[in-house]
């Protein structure tokens, strides 16, 4: 019985190893490992490793719902040399108008950032598409590249914000004080000093403004002088925001409207005693044929993009290549609740021809009562005035023949709905 046992024993120990044997001469199986998404919290809130890499992204964007009711009254003046802007000023002549629009965009925008010995390497674009009628008629469709730039050691290379710019981006009037909605192409280097002091000095594209674009008529325009130099000096800290910049370009003979400067100031303060992130903003400008630094661009307190009639202090054929201009403008945030919040805009602006006895006068005001139900979406209100004046003694003729005689009143108002989203 014993040597029964010991013989069974011995046999299921032989099966066992013959059996371990043979798995491990198969092949192996096994799953391969699975890559998961890794957050990056180095840059902040969104922020994730692409699999497999050591760089980090963020993907996000916006859509934006407006519609737009314009009033318009008081239009006089019937003399325009310009064809395609003859009946801009007969028509409705020192009557009321209202006119309506809708407009939508959505943007589409990635962050990229890495990490090397010499510091981060950001690269960032962001891709807009807009579409509109009516009053907020959009003319092209398709996308428009909004930013598209690389950041190192304190150089941005591409199209970014604009250097010279000092307002926050607060305004739902778009063209009112935010300007510039698509930056500047440009090569800029930043040095941080350390306290929150820094300083930019940039070199930035020509044709991002109109001197260029409206002055085509001289081939030379378009190879010659291409560049706007632009430099600001910035103090950030906890109580706030200060800048002084400049900006000038050599026109030289070529451009029409010569050697052109802009110099201006900003001020801004975080006034978390009266509610958590309330902040005011001041800034004052001075240009001297190169006025589209003042509000960013050349339509001066535009309630909406698009008809001449909207821009009290040019249109196409005087816009500021002959000018003088100078606006001072401030806006002020409040949170009534953590989900409510009031954004108040005013600008005032005077823009005088060279060698014209013309001026021009515009004043802005503008209220946007905005509710955001969570973070990152917007439901708001916004009721925008505009008082302008244009006033020419003589004729002045300027380049395509475009002659002004008489004067021009607006007084128009405008109210608009927005539903934005961010994500």
């Amino acid at each position: 019985m014993k040597l029964k046992n010991a013989l069974m024993l011995g046999g299921t120990a032989l099966v066992a190893v013959s059996s371990s044997a043979f798995a491990a001469d198969l092949p192996s199986r096994k799953a391969a490992p699975v890559e998961y998404v890794k957050v990056c919290d180095v840059y902040g809130r969104g922020f994730f490793y692409i699999p497999g890499t050591d760089t980090c992204l963020k993907v996000g964007g916006y859509v934006r719902v407006d519609y737009d009711v314009r009033g318009e009254r008081e239009r006089t003046g019937n003399t325009r040399g310009s064809t395609g802007l003859a009946n801009v000023f007969t028509q409705n002549a020192g009557g009321d108008i209202v006119t309506t629009g809708f407009y939508n965009r959505a943007a589409v925008e990635l962050d990229a950032r890495t990490q090397t010995a010499w510091g981060t390497v950001q690269t960032f674009m962001r891709l807009r598409m807009d579409t509109g009628s009516g009053l907020l008629k959009v003319d092209n469709t398709g996308a428009s590249l909004e930013s598209a730039y690389i950041r190192f050691a304190g150089f941005t290379f591409g199209q970014a914000a604009q250097p010279f710019s000092f307002l926050s981006s607060w305004a739902y009037n778009t063209h009112h004080v935010t300007g510039w909605p698509n930056g500047v192409r440009q090569i800029a280097y930043t040095h941080t000093f350390g306290g929150g002091l820094s300083a930019t000095v940039a070199v930035t594209d020509m044709q991002n403004y109109s001197q260029v674009t409206s002055a085509s008529a001289d081939p030379k325009t378009l190879s010659e002088n291409y560049a706007v130099f632009v430099a600001n000096l910035r103090m950030d800290q906890s109580w706030g925001s200060a800048q002084i910049m400049a900006a000038g370009h050599n026109g030289g003979g070529t451009l029409i409207n010569g050697n052109g400067y802009a110099i201006g100031a900003g001020i801004a303060f975080n006034l978390p005693m009266i509610a958590a992130g309330d902040r005011l903003e001041l800034t004052a400008v001075y240009a001297d044929r190169l006025g589209d630094l003042i509000n960013g661009n050349s339509s001066l307190n535009t309630p909406s993009s698009g008809a001449y009639v909207s821009n009290p202090l040019g249109g196409p054929a005087t816009k500021f290549e002959d000018a003088t201009a100078w606006q001072v403008a401030a806006q002020f945030r409040h949170h009534w609740t953590p989900m409510l919040r009031s954004q108040i805009y005013a600008s005032y602006v005077q823009k005088d021809l060279h060698n014209s006895t013309a001026s021009g006068t515009g004043m802005t005001l503008g209220h946007a009562l905005i509710w955001s139900p969570t973070r990152g979406f917007d439901i708001g209100l916004e009721l925008n005035y505009l008082r302008s004046t244009w006033n020419q003694q003589a004729a002045r003729v300027g380049y395509n023949n475009n002659a002004h005689v008489g004067g021009v009143k607006e007084d128009n108002w405008t109210g608009k709905m927005r539903i934005q989203r961010n994500f």
